[in-house]
């Protein structure tokens, strides 16, 4: 896995053209204090380098779907994106009741998303750009060489928490993972008609 450490930036349409969750960023906190682009880059290239080696194990899914876990725990700030998909209902949940839906959540993309890591099975991940969002973090894109298969980008939404670089949105195919969890988990608590523990107990089996 290749890194360009200074790569040219990315115009503002072509960031918000490709990643839907920067639209939510301006009714946010601000995430970067210290957080350098230089630093985000080289985080990202040890999540790729995690990434590369959970899919080439050679476990079995279940194995795999284990490690990815522990690397969202790890590598994504998951209470803040799970809030963030949740909205504003998140606000009259109990911290009980708020709790159990962050455990849930971190199951749930662990599962979704290590699956869609998956395919990513003898690809070539390098980081092609970066671009300064201010105190919003870093927006660092990668393009993905699968062999046989066009290329795409990936990018990652970099933040910085208590010191350290973490992960908030993944933009798949310019597809934001942030964005999409907001309509899917805005439907299924619809559908439960706002009932909060049974969305949770929908994502501990989804």
């Amino acid at each position: 896995m290749r890194s360009i450490i200074n790569p040219p930036a990315l115009s503002r349409r072509a960031i918000l053209a490709g990643t839907g969750s920067l639209a939510l960023s301006a009714a946010l906190p601000t995430f970067a204090f210290g957080l350098t682009e230089k630093a985000a880059v080289s985080f990202i290239n040890i999540v790729m380098d995690d990434v590369h080696t959970i899919i080439n194990s050679g476990k079995s899914e279940a194995a795999m779907l284990v490690d990815f876990e522990r690397f969202f725990r790890d590598s994504a700030e998951v209470p803040l994106i799970a809030k963030t998909a949740l909205g504003a209902p998140g606000r009259s949940a109990s911290s009980k009741q708020l709790s159990a839906y962050i455990q849930a959540f971190q199951g749930y993309i662990s599962r979704k998303y290590g699956r869609q890591f998956r395919d990513f099975t003898g690809a070539e991940l390098t980081v092609v750009s970066s671009r300064d969002l201010g105190a919003k973090g870093v927006l660092v894109t990668s393009k993905v060489d699968l062999p046989s298969k066009p290329d795409f980008d990936l990018g990652w939404w970099v933040i910085e928490v208590n010191g350290r670089p973490k992960m908030f949105d993944l933009i798949i195919e310019g597809i934001s993972l942030i964005s999409t969890e907001r309509t899917e988990i805005g439907a299924l608590l619809e559908s439960f008609r706002g009932d909060i523990d049974k969305l949770t107990a929908k994502l501990l089996v989804t």
